[in-house]
């Protein structure tokens, strides 16, 4: 794993963007050069080619890198689907035609390009980039498959550990690891090695920490215990100056999985581990992003907000805004906007979770639900400061309540401001029950420990992905 910005990142997925974002830059220069040397641009301007052409292929290297980023497509599930992998290709570099035509003109006045040479160039990159898309995702799945790919880790502690591991990891986490072993110690080892149909009673009696790992060629050691006393500190110690990395259970689900388990989640874990990070500085600069995104989406996204609002009124003839008190920072109550999406007598029953296919949601609101579209008035709180655009979603004080009362550390999420798109609406689909609850508040965590620009950046390049494909839009 390497950690950017705090923010934990696979090194398969990162060395996976940067191979294609090297084949893509490589192969579009080849490419420009190839059409200008059977004439499709001007011999006169070689001199000027070569640097504007390298550029030219970074910029659309880069912009095809991003979309496929904000697609998902550096996500192992769907690195293993291989239909799903090639039409969210395609996807991606559907969106990057405009910038890519964008710069061939662009590049068709520096190098003085024949008026042919755009279209032609335009589709002998994108039939190009296709190539190396596919040649590259096959080279990477044949490796991820390897088990030399994977981190060998030796576990301190027992097999109730063990489970804990395999119970927090996902499919796609567990491909990334291998247990060679185990190391139990003080009771729990005394206890294994008197049962005489232990299978590592004589491997625990002959060998010690270091021994172990060495012979299992542990790359990592996880401790998975909540049971300190008896714990072999001098044994890790020697393993961790000996070069082989010492990481604690909490630590190590946080990294892999990149959420908190809630579970096994101690107080003195989140007090005394890296996080949390705030100054005047930080915090001005996340005020300055939230300002220009949500400027910048609202001119976009006029003509949609307009026509949003038509429909909505002309459908039954209420309101077009829903006004509704939501929780913010610190437990401040504000008021959410929202392009109303149900009947206006929704809530005569009281207040309910929005359920799967809700009979209360009205027929543009169904639309607009899957499409994200009823949240775009919310950039109005994000401009007076209610709001940021990344961060927890904001909950109403009466459900904040109830789950307060039966999720432990669900109110240290409000120690940052809600936000449109976050952490959890990007890796977990709609909740609307207390599990779903849980579920998210074990990314909100994350989000919060662990949140900087380059985190709501990339959670804001994401949310392309639940916007083109909806999953759990209820």
């Amino acid at each position: 794993m390497l950690r950017i910005f705090r923010h934990f990142l696979p090194l398969p997925t990162v060395a996976l963007a940067a191979l294609e974002f090297s084949m893509l830059t490589a192969a579009v220069y080849l490419t420009l050069g190839a059409l200008r040397r059977t004439g499709f641009v001007d011999p006169a301007a070689a001199t000027s080619f070569d640097a504007s052409a390298f550029w030219v292929a970074a910029v659309v290297s880069g912009s095809v890198v991003v979309a496929m980023v904000s697609l998902g497509l550096y996500s192992y599930g769907v690195l293993i689907d291989r239909r799903s992998m090639v039409g969210k290709s395609l996807v991606a570099l559907a969106i990057v035609v405009p910038v890519a035509s964008v710069l061939f003109l662009v590049m068709q006045k520096v190098v003085a390009a024949r008026p042919v040479s755009n279209s032609t160039a335009l589709a002998a990159v994108l039939l190009i980039s296709v190539l190396c898309l596919l040649l590259s995702r096959a080279v990477f799945s044949q490796l991820t498959d390897s088990r030399a790919m994977r981190r060998r880790l030796l576990v301190v502690g027992n097999e109730a550990g063990i489970a804990r591991l395999h119970q927090a990891l996902l499919p796609e986490q567990s491909t990334r690891v291998e247990i060679v072993g185990i190391h139990e110690f003080g009771e729990q080892r005394a206890a294994r090695d008197a049962d005489p149909t232990s299978a590592h009673r004589s491997e625990r009696l002959a060998l010690d920490l270091l021994q172990l790992a060495a012979e299992k060629q542990a790359d990592e050691i996880v401790v998975a215990t909540d049971e300190r006393r008896g714990l072999p500190i001098r044994e890790l110690l020697r393993c961790k100056v000996n070069g082989i990395n010492v990481i604690d259970y909490l630590t190590f689900v946080e990294r892999e999985t990149r959420r908190i388990d809630l579970d096994n989640l101690q107080p003195g874990w989140l007090v005394f581990s890296d996080g949390f990070r705030s100054s005047r500085f930080t915090d001005l600069a996340k005020r300055t992003f939230d300002i220009v995104v949500s400027a910048l989406i609202l001119v976009i996204t006029l003509p949609i907000l307009v026509a949003t609002a038509i429909a909505v009124r002309l459908e039954d003839g209420g309101p077009i805004l829903y006004r509704q008190e939501r929780v913010g920072r610190f437990g401040r109550p504000f008021t959410l906007l929202k392009f109303r999406s149900m009947r206006v007598d929704a809530e005569k029953n009281g207040q309910q979770w929005a359920a799967q296919h809700d009979p209360r949601v009205t027929r543009v609101g169904a639309v607009i639900r899957k499409l994200r579209i009823d949240e775009l008035p919310q950039i109005i709180c994000v401009l007076r400061g209610d709001m940021s655009f990344i961060g927890p979603r904001p909950e109403r004080p009466y459900f904040v309540e109830q789950l307060a009362a039966q999720i432990p550390f669900y109110d240290e999420r409000h120690c940052v401001k809600p936000g449109i798109s976050g952490w959890a609406q990007i890796n977990y689909p709609y909740g609307a029950s207390l599990e779903d609850a849980r579920q998210k508040l074990a990314y909100d965590l994350y989000y919060v420990k662990n949140r900087s620009l380059f985190l709501d950046l990339l959670i804001l390049i994401q949310t392309v992905r639940v916007i083109v494909w909806p999953e759990g839009a209820r």
